[in-house]
């Protein structure tokens, strides 16, 4: 009944998710080390689902023409060389500071989510900045790095890098989805070192994700304004980073919320 719970979970997110470009890692991760994963096991979990949510809906993306691979090839071999140093640093950085970069990281997102136009999105969609190779070298290797020390794909903040080079909303999302589909995956790889997986429990969320980014992603081309969804995806991350500040401070105990 566990698995299921957590299958069901794991669907809807990557609906959602998937609908904008992102795996879903940098809320999963933290779920499961709510729910007694350690970090070192719910990081791999995490990277696991972003890959498959990504490879899932990028094959509808892809079909429909929405993903630009002349930035997507360049962005993604940069940040798949940074990511297994980000890895390797995981070891080296104490868990409370891990999660704290995790609760910054969901307030800015969650705010730049919640407020495109006001915040951290100058770019228009008019795609005026498009092909600029220092953007790409830079997020690149930010994105990269970040992915695999904290346990996410990095679409959250490939997303917004691409809108500032002036894309549209559907395209940003779908080029960053097949750019976190390789981000994940690399991360992954540089953590399964640490892992020691229940085969059972990963089949359940797997299928649940493959299945949710099919769903995420047709709904996303042909019903669903990314606007929305990009502010309700803010709510989200900006509900999980307080109560991942109330954990560190103590303000909450385990299990009260």
């Amino acid at each position: 009944m566990e698995f299921l719970v957590f299958a069901v979970m794991v669907f809807f997110l990557s609906v959602l998710f998937s609908m904008i470009g992102l795996g879903g890692a940098i809320v999963y991760v933290p779920i499961f080390y709510w729910s007694g994963f350690d970090l070192l096991s719910a990081i791999p979990m995490g990277l696991l689902l972003n890959t498959v949510t990504s490879a899932s809906a990028a094959v509808t993306y892809l079909r429909k023409g929405l993903v630009q691979l002349s930035v997507a090839i360049p962005f993604l071999i940069i940040s798949m060389i940074a990511a297994p140093v980000g890895a390797y640093c995981t070891r080296l950085v104490p868990v409370d500071i891990l999660l704290g970069i995790f609760s910054i990281i969901m307030v800015l997102i969650g705010t730049q989510m919640l407020l495109p136009g006001k915040f951290f999105f100058p770019g228009n969609g008019n795609q005026e900045n498009i092909r600029s190779f220092p953007l790409i070298l830079a997020g690149g290797s930010v994105v990269g790095f970040a992915g695999g020390l904290l346990g996410i794909g990095g679409g959250s903040l490939v997303m917004p890098l691409l809108i500032y080079m002036g894309y549209a909303v559907k395209t940003a999302a779908a080029t960053s989805g097949l750019i976190v589909l390789f981000t994940s995956f690399a991360g992954f790889v540089a953590h399964l070192g640490s892992w020691q997986p229940d085969m059972q429990f990963v089949s359940y969320i797997t299928i649940a994700a493959l299945l949710g980014a099919q769903v995420g992603s047709y709904l996303m081309h042909t019903r669903m304004q990314p606007e929305t969804l990009r502010k309700m995806v803010g709510l989200v991350l900006w509900i999980m980073a307080l109560r991942m500040i109330a954990d560190l401070f103590g303000i909450l105990s385990d299990g009260n919320l």
